[in-house]
């Protein structure tokens, strides 16, 4: 997975596909261990370990241990609501819930951009499915050009392609924070071929997916290079990818750090897809951040899960306005 996913077709699969499936020897091993020889008891409890650790990612966490610097607390919440209209309904209830400074919503309907827009006491901006909602002030938003994109999704008209990236400044009393909305293209449409035999369409898919993560990587740079430095940058959204990705490793690992990766606990698992659960929501992390906490949240109505995160950000890093 860490080497070859997106790169060759049987190890995509492997990426998307619910890992569990390799703990299922262990159901039978283990008893049969215990009944005929005690002594190889060891072999599939560390197979287990080996499973649960490297192959479906758990995390213990231990970094929430080292000491947190003194600065402003910053809680990040990203969440692919699946159209929202379930959570239109109780957004303020739900927002008081999550207690955050910075929500960034994916799949944004209209009915839950109109609550979004009519929400008291938070500013917001919506554009292209993507809703982001601030209790700082929003100094400026940027929806990155896809022009680029559409000439790659006219070739491989098949398999679409989605794209939406929003970069925002926002002003906190620590300084101007960089923070990147984004939901690019599923792998859902290369996998469906698979039941027809059609690597090509799966093949495809990986491209328009390399070639999307490469423009969001380069449209956040650019607002890093455009603005008063230094910048405190964060990203989040869907990212469709998880961290053991190639795509995700070149284009997202320089300069970022993956929140969970660092001090989740757990499996972290937010895309719900019957017996398949997948970790490809992140909350990702420029210089100067402190990742205090990952908690993935509860179920909204959605295939996802609210992925939040909690940060500090040390007084006097970045430029005030």
């Amino acid at each position: 997975m860490w080497t070859l996913g997106d790169r060759w077709w049987m190890a995509t699969v492997l990426l998307f596909s619910g890992r569990w499936i390799f703990l299922v020897p262990l159901a039978l091993l283990l008893p049969a261990a215990m009944l005929l020889n005690r002594r190889l008891v060891w072999v599939p409890i560390l197979a287990g370990l080996v499973v649960a650790g490297p192959i479906m990612g758990a995390h213990v966490g231990w970094r929430r241990l080292l000491p947190t610097p003194k600065g402003l607390p910053f809680r990040v919440v990203s969440f692919n609501s699946a159209g929202g209209d379930r959570l239109a309904v109780d957004l303020p209830i739900v927002l008081a819930g999550w207690e955050a400074d910075v929500v960034a919503l994916q799949e944004c309907g209209p009915t839950l951009a109109e609550a979004v827009r009519v929400v008291v006491g938070w500013h917001h901006h919506s554009a292209n499915g993507i809703c982001f909602l601030s209790r700082y002030p929003i100094r400026d938003s940027s929806v990155m050009d896809r022009s680029a994109l559409e000439t790659v999704r006219s070739s491989t008209a098949r398999i679409g392609g989605y794209g939406a990236v929003v970069r925002y400044l926002i002003e906190t009393p620590s300084g101007v924070v960089q923070v990147t909305n984004l939901h690019l293209e599923t792998p859902r449409k290369g996998l469906e071929g698979l039941t027809d035999f059609d690597i090509d369409r799966l093949r495809e898919n990986t491209r328009l997916r390399d070639i999307e993560s490469d423009l969001a990587r380069r449209w956040v740079d650019r607002g890093i290079a455009n603005g008063p430095p230094p910048v405190a940058m964060l990203v989040a959204g869907d990212f469709n990818t998880p961290v053991e990705s190639r795509i995700f490793q070149a284009h997202w690992s320089d300069g970022f750090d993956d929140a969970f990766s660092r001090v989740g606990r757990g499996l972290g698992m937010t895309k719900y897809a019957g017996w398949i659960r997948v970790r490809i929501d992140h909350v990702l992390t420029g210089p100067h951040w402190s990742v205090r906490r990952t908690a993935v949240g509860d179920d909204l109505g959605s295939d996802h899960r609210p992925l939040i995160v909690d940060l500090v950000l040390p007084a006097g890093i970045t430029p005030r306005s």
